[in-house]
């Protein structure tokens, strides 16, 4: 054995015990480190006999960092392919409700609010509905809100009528409680549905107390308003757009002149959800009633048909 082979020996053994001291066992077969031994010392241009340690340390410690880049970039694809798995099922089309069969829903329930026939449900359901869309909408630089009955003021539940005086103070703390929540220097979009015709019938859908206290206030607030009557509207879903031109979603169970009397819940709509559902929102804008000062109490009348 020359003085080449001796030195790729002593090369070999070496590198083998490094990686046994540190952990790092080689994963290949013998063979390649030892030819990988020999490829060390057939370089000339390394002074091995003054250097061979701190050579060596430098030389397995380069085989190391390749072994270790090698694992992460595995690690990452095979962390995309999970996520693109986990994506393409969830937005596969399914006939079957998602909760199904589950324990929890996880972030798919944002809240459910309290409520019920005593006062103090009632008084609960309305401040933890206030407190969560208030918070929610606090980087909203734009909002739309559906609701059929938002300037609606439902009265409450009790075996007690209303004096006129009593109805009145109860109607301008509806409106200021909602503007409150809304909060100040927005534009805003407020769809709903107006009174029926007095050839229609049917029930009172805008109460004029809670119309003329919004309106009043609205450039206190610096809300630049668009009211949009439709005819035909049943979710209640309010919307944001924030800073960065991102529109938001959560739908709510009931509407606002109803919250607190039975418990109800508010979800957060996905971003895909979200975008589908602003199409809609854009077509009911278009086609509605509007008004820029007040909310309008009728709705849009419908062409006559027949003689």
């Amino acid at each position: 054995m020359n003085m080449r082979d001796r030195l790729a020996e002593n090369i070999f053994l070496r590198i083998e015990d490094y990686l046994e001291r540190a952990g790092h066992p080689w994963p290949g077969e013998r063979q390649d480190l030892y030819r990988l031994a020999q490829r060390i010392a057939a370089d000339d241009h390394l002074p091995w006999r003054m250097h061979e340690e701190r050579l060596l340390e430098r030389r397995v410690l380069g085989i190391l960092e390749q072994q270790q880049r090698r694992l992460e970039q595995h690690v990452s694809r095979e962390t995309a392919s999970i996520r693109e798995s986990i994506d393409s099922i969830r937005l596969k089309e399914t006939v079957t409700c998602r909760f199904r069969d589950k324990e929890s829903m996880g972030d798919f329930a944002q809240l459910i609010v309290a409520g019920g026939p005593s006062s103090k449900a009632m008084a609960r359901g309305r401040v933890e509905t206030d407190d969560f869309l208030k918070n929610w909408l606090l980087d909203a630089v734009e909002i739309t809100i559906l609701d059929p009955f938002l300037f609606k003021r439902e009265a409450p539940w009790s075996d007690a009528p209303e004096t006129a005086d009593e109805r009145a103070a109860a109607e301008v703390k509806y409106a200021d409680d909602l503007l409150q929540v809304i909060g100040k220097n927005k534009n805003a979009n407020f769809i709903y549905k107006g009174n029926p015709g007095k050839s229609d019938g049917g029930p009172t859908k805008v109460t004029q107390g809670v119309a003329n206290r919004f309106a009043a206030r609205l450039g206190e607030f610096g809300i630049k308003a668009t009211f949009c009557v439709v005819d035909d509207l049943h979710d209640r879903v309010w919307m944001k757009r924030d800073h960065r031109a991102r529109w938001h979603a959560c739908a709510v169970g009931t509407s606002r002149g109803g919250v607190g009397k039975r418990p109800t819940y508010i979800l957060q709509m996905s971003p895909e959800d979200c975008a589908e559902y602003f199409k809609y929102v854009e077509y009911l804008i278009g086609t509605a009633q509007k008004s820029h000062e007040r909310p309008l109490d009728f709705k849009r009348k419908r062409a006559r048909t027949g003689p």
